[in-house]
C-alpha cells in the first residue's frame, strides 16, 4: 500500500483521464509501472471514486483537486510550507515524493 495518497490521486485522475480519452490502453500501463505497482486495487478505486464524484468533472478541476490533496497533505505533514500555494503540480508531487521515499527501489 502506498502511503503517498496525493500520488494516489494523481494517479487515479490520469487512468479518469485516459479513459475518457479512449486511451484504455495506456491506463492500464499505469499500473504495470513501477511506482503503480505500489498502489494496491483498493486505494486506486476509492481515488477514482472521489474523482466521479467531483461536482466539476472537467480535467482542469480535477488537476486542481489533486494539487489541493499534495497542498493539504503537505501541509498536514510539514513538507510543504505557504510558499508552496502556488507551485506547479510536478513540484507539489516531487516533494511528497520525497517526504515519503517511495521512488526508492525497494528491498527486495
Amino acid at each position: 500500500m502506498n502511503r503517498n495518497q496525493p500520488f494516489v490521486c494523481e494517479m487515479a485522475f490520469h487512468i479518469v483521464h485516459l479513459h475518457r480519452a479512449g486511451e484504455t490502453d495506456k491506463a492500464l500501463n499505469l499500473r504495470k509501472q513501477p511506482q503503480g505497482m505500489t498502489v494496491d486495487d483498493e486505494q486506486l478505486h476509492r481515488a477514482v471514486a472521489q474523482i466521479y464524484g467531483l461536482p466539476d468533472q472537467s480535467n482542469e478541476a480535477m488537476e486542481e483537486w489533486v494539487r489541493s490533496q499534495y497542498l493539504a497533505d503537505g501541509r498536514d505533514k510539514g513538507y510543504l510550507t505557504d510558499d508552496d500555494a502556488s507551485a506547479p503540480l510536478w513540484l507539489l508531487a516531487g516533494k511528497a515524493h520525497t517526504h515519503y521515499g517511495d521512488l526508492k527501489p525497494q528491498a527486495s
